[in-house]
């Protein structure tokens, strides 16, 4: 019965992810756990109740397609706070361009070294590739790499949930308190998901990560092509 009524209405699946993500965002603003980030809890409640439901995740994501459609659109409004804090990019223009580099290398280096030393197959670490690059840029580049898209985005999300979770506490036990360095952690390795935790810690640090989302996107994309002729 629920399942009919939601397959014949096709926003269900719309008001169903707005809906769970202002649960979601609601729980976090009240308890302020950082465990409890929106995302996490609100794709848990969207998978149990399509569960619940017997609701194909087909139909879900068809009628998602809207906002499928804005999401990498809402990007744009990252410029305002990058514009406000452009003196500080200019200042460290060499240290952010070198660290995300850096950065990129090592963690798209470092999964095929760890993958092939553990024996695993060659498509689900192309498809693995392209993890730590915010979702629009990982699912393309992933099509044309040869990777399994639904697999990247499983991983773009847990890779954002963990940095988002863990990110600014693990820098705090390193000692790292510049504004700028967490920013450009959080925004490499962490992409979306992480901007929005770096925000959180300041705009310096909100800006930082946006700039490192864009560029380690950037660089993901040139550098997956090459990373897979070594697989």
């Amino acid at each position: 019965m629920l399942s009919e009524f939601f397959s014949m209405n096709p926003i269900s699946g719309m008001l169903l992810t707005i809906g769970c993500y202002w649960i979601g965002h609601t729980i976090f603003e009240k308890t302020k756990l950082t465990i409890l980030q929106p995302i996490l809890t609100s794709s848990i409640l969207i998978i149990s109740f399509l569960m619940i439901a017997d609701i194909p995740f087909e139909v879900y994501n068809e009628q998602n397609m809207l906002l499928n459609y804005i999401l990498p659109l809402t990007a744009v409004v990252l410029a305002v706070p990058l514009y406000r804090n452009i003196h500080v990019m200019k200042k460290h223009a060499v240290p952010i361009l070198a660290g995300v580099t850096v950065g990129t290398l090592a963690t798209m280096g470092s999964l095929v070294i760890i993958g092939k030393l553990i024996g695993t197959s060659n498509r689900i670490l192309v498809s693995m590739l392209p993890k730590s690059a915010t979702n629009p840029i990982a699912i393309e580049v992933s099509e044309i790499i040869g990777g399994i898209p639904f697999l990247t985005v499983s991983l773009v999300v847990i890779t954002g949930i963990l940095g988002g979770i863990l990110g600014p506490e693990i820098l705090k036990l390193m000692r790292i308190k510049n504004e700028v360095a967490k920013g450009i952690a959080l925004g490499s390795m962490s992409h979306a998901i992480g901007t929005v935790r770096a925000f959180k810690e300041g705009e310096v640090e909100g800006a930082m990560s946006s700039l490192a989302m864009a560029i380690a996107g950037t660089l993901t994309a040139i550098l997956s092509p090459i990373f897979v002729l070594l697989i």
